[in-house]
């Protein structure tokens, strides 16, 4: 869809909802009111989330929209009765739905001049958040997203392309060039349930690698799409 926070100002009683501008009658409205005018009823069963600039709010059905008071806002609504919480910057954000694809992520939150959205868990590598990717809003998935400096001299962004799935799902490892092919793998392997990969082969645009190698031994760098599979014919248990 559209980008919700697109910083362009409205027409006067006008409020976008799920990208497709909605007309009032008045200034002043329920947020019940704005889901029966968008088709979304009834207004009991959806979840309401104001963005505007880089924010994210819960309106609930009596709660009243100034439409004048957020002249940057779009209202996005999902059919669920939850909401999941997340920060961006250690600012609390909430959204409402448990996957969120990162191009949506990117048109709300766009980082700082010559930094990327970087997803921090605790006991696992940082993922940098890319086009075409999504998050898990659910417990144990997504808690803090934060910008950091583009990687540089000496890291890669890896992504792992295998028969039954992405790893990681919201874009790229960064791994410093000096990490063996094979210690990726394994992350990969863990995350996708893979379990009988002795047979697979690794590869970069076609061309087969030695997973024993390290990143810089192979002659890898900037961003990398590693192939994973099984030999053609061979075993592999996804």
């Amino acid at each position: 869809m559209d980008t919700l926070d697109s910083g362009r100002v409205r027409p006067d009683n006008h409020l976008e909802v799920n990208g497709t501008m909605v007309r009032f009658d008045d200034d002043l409205i329920e947020t019940r009111e704005a889901l029966n005018a968008a088709g979304f009823t009834p207004a009991s069963e959806h979840v309401a989330i104001l963005v505007e600039k880089g924010r994210t709010h819960l309106f609930l059905g009596e709660d009243k929209i100034r439409l004048s008071d957020h002249p940057h806002a779009a209202l996005r609504v999902f059919p669920s009765g939850e909401s999941f919480s997340f920060t961006v910057n250690e600012i609390g954000q909430i959204w409402g739905t448990d996957i969120m694809e990162t191009d949506e992520f990117h048109s709300i939150w766009s980082p700082p001049s010559g930094h990327e959205w970087v997803l921090e868990r605790e006991d696992e590598p940082d993922v940098v958040l890319t086009a075409s990717g999504t998050l898990s809003l659910c417990p144990k998935g997504v808690e803090h997203i934060v910008s950091r400096p583009k990687h540089g001299v000496g890291k890669l962004l890896v992504t792992v392309l295998t028969t039954s799935g992405i790893f990681p799902a919201e874009g790229a490892l960064k791994v410093k060039d000096s990490e063996l092919i094979s210690s990726v793998l394994e992350k990969a392997a863990r995350k996708l349930g893979l379990t009988e990969t002795t047979d697979w082969v690794a590869s970069v645009a076609g061309t087969d690698v030695a997973i024993s190698q390290t990143f810089a031994q192979a002659g890898l760098s900037g961003t990398i799409e590693l192939d994973w599979m099984p030999l053609e014919g061979g075993g592999g248990d996804a």
